[in-house]
C-alpha cells in the first residue's frame, strides 16, 4: 500500500513490480556481484538478482567473469513473488515457445544446429534443441544427413513428442498424414499421386501414414505386362480402395473401370513356315481304270503337248509298264 503510494505520488518507482510477468524483457544497472550471482537494479521497488547459473547457457565458474558492478544488462524476468519479495532475473533469452506449446504434430520453422550419422539436431527456439533421427528426414526411408544439410540451414519439422521431466523434444521432417486410417473406407474413391512404378504394380501418395499399392492385376488393363504402360511417377489419379488394414500398415487400391486407357494386344506367336506338299493326283472317275503314278505323269506330258497343237498318239497305243 505504501509502495503504490510511493509510485502515484513520488514516481520514483519505474517499473511496478506488479506489471513484471514471467519471459519480460528489461534493462539494468550491476549493483553488486557476489559468488552465487549478480544483483541488478532495473528501476523496481527491489533489485533483481541473477543467479550463476542463468548468466549464459554454458555452465559459468565466477560470476565476476561475465559481470562486473556498473555494467549495464539486458535480462529478462524469471519469476516474481510480491510477498516474499523475490525478483528472479535471467540473462538466457526464453525460448518463444514453451513446453505446454509443443504439442505433438504441430509445425514449426527452425534452423539446424549440429548434423550427425543417425540425425540432426534443430533449434525451434524451444527450451531444449530438437532432434530429428536419420529415419524421420525421408518418407522413403532411413537417409545419411551427412553431406545433405549442414548447420545454419532452414527446415520444417512436426513435433513427435516432448517430455518436460526428461528434457528432451523429439522432431520429424516427414509431414503427418492428412489422411487418418479411420478416415479409409472400402468402396471410396480417393485421389492421389504415383510415387513408384515397379513390374508388379504402382506405389501411390494419398496422404495417408503409407503408400497405397495398386496391384497390375487391378488396372482392369487385359494382357498387361507391364503398369509402366500405363501410369507413370507423379501422375495424379483416381482410385477406389479395397482393402485397409492398419495393423500391418497396408492399402490396397484398384483402378478397374476408371483408367481410359487402350487394351494391350496379346502378342501373336510366329509360325514357323512348312513347305507345301505336292498335291495327290485327282481320285480316278468310277468306270476309269485307276492310273499308276507313272500313268498319270504321262497322261499329262500328253494334254500339254496336244494343248501346244503337237501330234500325239492317243494313251492307249503306249505301254506304261
Amino acid at each position: 500500500m505504501i509502495v503504490e503510494q510511493q509510485e502515484e505520488t513520488e514516481g520514483s518507482v519505474r517499473v511496478p513490480l506488479r506489471s513484471l510477468r514471467p519471459k519480460m524483457q528489461v534493462e539494468g544497472l550491476v549493483t553488486a556481484v557476489t559468488p552465487a550471482g549478480a544483483f541488478v537494479d532495473i528501476g523496481s521497488e527491489i533489485p533483481g538478482f541473477i543467479h550463476i547459473s542463468q548468466l549464459a547457457p554454458q555452465p559459468i565458474l565466477r560470476v565476476s567473469d561475465v559481470l562486473k558492478p556498473g555494467d549495464r544488462v539486458t535480462a529478462w524476468v524469471k519469476q516474481v513473488n510480491r510477498k516474499k519479495g523475490l525478483l528472479s532475473l535471467t540473462l538466457i533469452r526464453p525460448a518463444s515457445y514453451g513446453w505446454g506449446q509443443l504439442r505433438p504434430g504441430r509445425e514449426f520453422t527452425g534452423r539446424v544446429t549440429r548434423v550427425e550419422p543417425d540425425g540432426l539436431f534443430v533449434d525451434i527456439d524451444a527450451p531444449v534443441e530438437g532432434f530429428v533421427p536419420a529415419s524421420q528426414i525421408r518418407k522413403e526411408g532411413r537417409v545419411d544427413p551427412t553431406g545433405l544439410f549442414h548447420p545454419g540451414d532452414e527446415v520444417r519439422v512436426w513435433v513427435v513428442s516432448a517430455s518436460r521431466r526428461e528434457r528432451r523434444l523429439r522432431l520429424t521432417m516427414i509431414p503427418p498424414p492428412s489422411v487418418r486410417w479411420e478416415d479409409l473406407k472400402v468402396g471410396e474413391l480417393i485421389r492421389g499421386k504415383v510415387t513408384r512404378v515397379e513390374k508388379f504394380g504402382a506405389f501411390v501418395d494419398i496422404g495417408a501414414e503409407r503408400d497405397a499399392l495398386i496391384h497390375i492385376s487391378e488396372f482392369g488393363v487385359r494382357n498387361l505386362k507391364d503398369p509402366a504402360e500405363v501410369l507413370q511417377e507423379g501422375q495424379e489419379i483416381e482410385a477406389r480402395i479395397i482393402l485397409v488394414d492398419p495393423e500391418k500398415k497396408q492399402i490396397r487400391l484398384s483402378l478397374r473401370g476408371l483408367l481410359p486407357v487402350k487394351e494391350v494386344e496379346p502378342e501373336v506367336p510366329v509360325r514357323k513356315t512348312v513347305p507345301s506338299r505336292p498335291a495327290p493326283p485327282p481320285e480316278p472317275v468310277e468306270g476309269e481304270e485307276e492310273l499308276t503314278v507313272m500313268a498319270y505323269a504321262l497322261k499329262r506330258a500328253l494334254e500339254e503337248a496336244r494343248a501346244r497343237g503337237r501330234s500325239v498318239p492317243p494313251l492307249e497305243s503306249m505301254s506304261t509298264n
